[in-house]
């Protein structure tokens, strides 16, 4: 319990223009809405990170001989981070990333989805990651988005977290009952979480909003569903907290229904037969199809490929199995991912759930955020929907050269769906369409392809056909 104490005490300890400070939730300032939300996923903030450390200590170690040598071969991390390598994010380019995003965007952004994984990895065997300080990591960029993201009311645009993998101690591992740690968030988010759903976060780790006035967000705790998670039982077992989970979310679907309004569903490990147990994707997918007319999108992290997942109701199969198999083999996990586009029907749109990856604050390949468009005509029927997004990556190996200059890193826009994939809306039968539209034999597909995949990595080199 001494963890639970440590939140206490951090919670106490928040400067006053930090607490109770974000925008009631369905009620903004403006009468003209922006048409617009961001996304910012996976940050995993590392206290340990050392500029100049070995990349094989996890950016932790200084090098005891050949510095020079290591540092020409890139063996050796820079200020802001290490690409393309395992070392999780410096503080100063957390800081920076997050301060920089909302200098740019708080002013022309509705509202916030951050989908999780906000302290580092357990990779480095001799520092050990703690509660105290999986909490204290979490404490930071809470607090840190509350503050950048303040208007000119003073209060901070709505926010709506979920709860990733690595944001629980032993990672993976959360039991299916209230517990100190689910505690322990409601406290920490007590600004994000609506005051009639905490008690409901409190007992399962999830929420729903209604964020804007017929827009709701369903906040999912995807670690019910996660087959990694050794402390839950599979969603065909009627007590399990995943079967409970997916009766919460039909009746929030339910009444969004009953609302008319548009949900967006968001969790942190992507549904897939890699990750979710068996049963609990069949449910998950069943459930989705069902209520088709009333999801804009399923948006997720985790994986950190910017990519999309077709699950289809019928195909649950030794294809989609082979999907997810996170940066072991990126090879073989794109060419299972253009087997799977290949499969699928542009006339199953009712029968498909597309979902969506976003790549992260992270710095495995470029880092980066996503800007959503939604259909922001409250008289429109389209209201609320999902018509395009711009992705932005900030190119870490150029801004670290750059150190000595005094430069600060800047993102750039790295493709929008319109101008990229030729998309007029984000509608599962878009994304259905361009699945068939990058997979044909023809130069055209094979250069669409291509530039799908370079988007995928993040404009880093890959071998990946």
């Amino acid at each position: 319990m001494h963890w639970l104490v440590t939140l206490v005490a951090l919670v106490i300890a928040v400067p006053a223009f930090a607490q109770h400070q974000q925008h009631t939730f369905a009620v903004h300032p403006n009468t003209n809405l922006h048409g617009r939300f961001l996304h910012i996923t996976d940050i995993h903030l590392d206290p340990h990170y050392q500029n100049g450390a070995t990349i094989k200590s996890g950016c932790h170690n200084q090098p005891k001989k050949h510095r020079k040598k290591k540092q020409r071969k890139g063996k050796l991390s820079g200020y802001w981070g290490a690409p393309t390598t395992d070392c999780d994010s410096s503080e100063p380019w957390v800081y920076h990333a997050i301060k920089t995003i909302a200098d740019d965007w708080k002013d022309k952004i509705d509202f916030i989805v951050w989908t999780g994984d906000n302290a580092r990895h357990d990779l480095d065997k001799k520092i050990p990651r703690t509660k105290e300080e999986i909490l204290a990591l979490n404490y930071k960029i809470t607090t840190a988005l509350q503050e950048e993201f303040r208007d000119e009311n003073n209060k901070t645009i709505p926010i709506v977290p979920c709860i990733g993998n690595n944001d629980v101690h032993p990672h993976n591992q959360l039991r299916s009952t209230a517990s100190s740690t689910l505690d322990a968030y409601s406290k920490l988010w007590s600004d994000m979480i609506p005051r009639e759903q905490q008690e409901v976060f409190r007992q399962g780790g999830y929420f729903a909003v209604n964020i804007l006035p017929g827009i709701r967000v369903l906040s999912l705790n995807t670690l019910y569903f996660f087959e990694s998670n050794d402390q839950v039982l599979a969603c065909k077992d009627p007590k399990s907290a995943g079967k409970r989970h997916l009766e919460w979310i039909r009746e929030e679907l339910t009444k969004a229904r009953k609302m008319q309004a548009r949900v967006y569903v968001i969790g942190h490990v992507p549904p897939s037969s890699r990750t979710f147990y068996g049963s609990c994707l069949t449910a998950y997918t069943q459930l989705s199809i069902e209520f088709r007319d009333v999801i804009a999108a399923h948006l997720y992290g985790h994986v950190n490929y910017d990519h999309f997942i077709v699950l289809q109701q019928e195909q649950q199969s030794q294809e989609e199995n082979r999907i997810i198999n996170i940066q072991k083999d990126s090879g073989r996990y794109i060419t299972n991912l253009k087997h799977q586009y290949q499969q699928v029907n542009g006339n199953d749109q009712d029968k498909a759930v597309v979902v969506h990856v976003a790549p992260p604050i992270l710095p495995i390949y470029y880092p980066g955020f996503r800007i959503n468009e939604y259909d922001n005509d409250s008289k429109s029927t389209h209201f609320g929907t999902w018509t395009r997004y711009h992705q932005y990556y900030c190119n870490l190996t150029y801004w670290n050269n750059e150190k000595q200059h005094h430069a600060l890193p800047r993102f750039e826009l790295e493709y929008s769906t319109d101008e990229a994939y030729a998309m007029d809306n984000l509608t599962v039968g878009s994304w259905l369409d361009l699945a068939h539209r990058m997979t044909r034999k023809t130069d055209e597909s094979r250069a669409l392809w291509n530039t799908y995949v370079d988007n995928i990595f993040v404009q880093t080199e890959h071998d990946d056909d």
